[in-house]
């Protein structure tokens, strides 16, 4: 589960520099930089689980990793339904 979410997180954090690439982050910039933000609670939750807390506190790193990953799907869902608005009003 930590190997997906980090690869989430990277994508995440990818998405933005292509938009930039293809030059439609200009239209949606609060859209794309949610999105980033949501690649880095996933980062988070993923280091939930993998830090010492996971060996000497395993209960505290359970609910840390799934609280920082519904934040971020609701980052990404904030994210999109923004750039969906956004490029509508184009």
């Amino acid at each position: 589960m930590a190997v997906e979410l980090h690869i989430l997180g990277v994508i995440c954090l990818l998405v933005p520099v292509f938009a930039e690439y293809a030059k439609i982050r200009k239209g949606a910039e609060k859209a794309f930089n949610w999105i980033a933000i949501a690649g880095v609670s996933f980062i988070l939750a993923t280091a939930f689980g993998i830090t010492l807390w996971a060996t000497y506190i395993p209960q505290l790193a359970i609910y840390g990793a799934m609280l920082f990953e519904f934040v971020g799907w609701i980052f990404v869902l904030v994210g999109s339904l923004l750039a969906i608005v956004s490029f509508m009003k184009k």
